[in-house]
């Protein structure tokens, strides 16, 4: 429909597409480009590089026009492109797959369309298979409360990888929670802290709740000095109004 010329060029104008807010026209193209590329007879690495990239695009468009149930659907696709890309790769150059997107981001994709769904049961499942493959899913874990609730054993999930992730620290700005085996998948601490109050708090909620405000309290104390270095150094009288 559109022509493919570069694949690469493509998928960065469909990202940038996305991020714009311009929903329609990326699913479209989206859609033409991975029948172009599918079409190909003899397929080269980048080639399947290109078809996952689209697939991922794909998928994330239909969650947030709210097609959760097509993106289901594209999702079994998306899962046996890139099965077949890792195949590829490591019949080619094993060095390169830890260069490839991680498996885990597509299951939490899995867990927000199942999500999206109400399909609690098969949201806790694709959470549980990034958690494998990636220790630390804590945002997959936190997003999948916020969307479900504490059901199906979404609440004790979240209280097993929050309590494995280690304590608040300050961030920028605010505070956060970092695992330390996935530090993509950080938290602010206090969103963090709203979803362990859905599954009924608990003394790892209280503990992370002290542990933010001792540093909200810490950073308030070091803004005043800092304002009152400041103050000090400003001369008491203005000379400039003696002429």
């Amino acid at each position: 429909m559109f022509g493919m010329g570069d694949a690469g060029q493509v998928i960065l104008q469909l990202e940038r597409y996305l991020a714009d807010g311009r929903e329609e026209i990326t699913e479209v193209m989206a859609r033409d480009l991975i029948e172009q590329l599918r079409a190909k007879r003899r397929p080269e690495v980048t080639d399947h590089v290109h078809l996952v990239k689209a697939r991922r695009l794909l998928v994330d468009v239909l969650l947030v026009r709210g097609k959760a149930a097509e993106s289901i659907k594209e999702l079994k696709h998306l899962h046996r492109a890139r099965k077949r890309l890792e195949a590829t790769v490591r019949r080619g150059d094993p060095s390169l797959l830890e260069r490839l997107t991680p498996a885990s981001e597509d299951h939490l994709r899995a867990m927000r369309a199942s999500a999206s769904l109400g399909r609690a049961s098969a949201a806790r499942s694709a959470l549980g298979k990034a958690e494998t493959l990636r220790p630390g899913q804590l945002r997959g874990a936190v997003e999948a409360v916020e969307l479900l609730g504490d059901v199906s054993g979404l609440g004790k999930v979240l209280n097993h990888i929050a309590a494995a992730s280690g304590q608040v620290v300050q961030g920028e700005p605010g505070t956060k929670v970092v695992p330390p085996t996935a530090e993509d998948q950080s938290v602010d601490a206090v969103r963090l802290i709203a979803a362990l109050d859905q599954c009924g708090g608990g003394t790892l909620r209280e503990n992370l709740a002290m542990q933010h405000q001792r540093l909200v309290e810490a950073e308030a104390v070091s803004a005043a000095r800092l304002k009152a270095a400041i103050e000090s150094l400003q001369p008491v009288v203005d000379y400039h109004e003696y002429g």
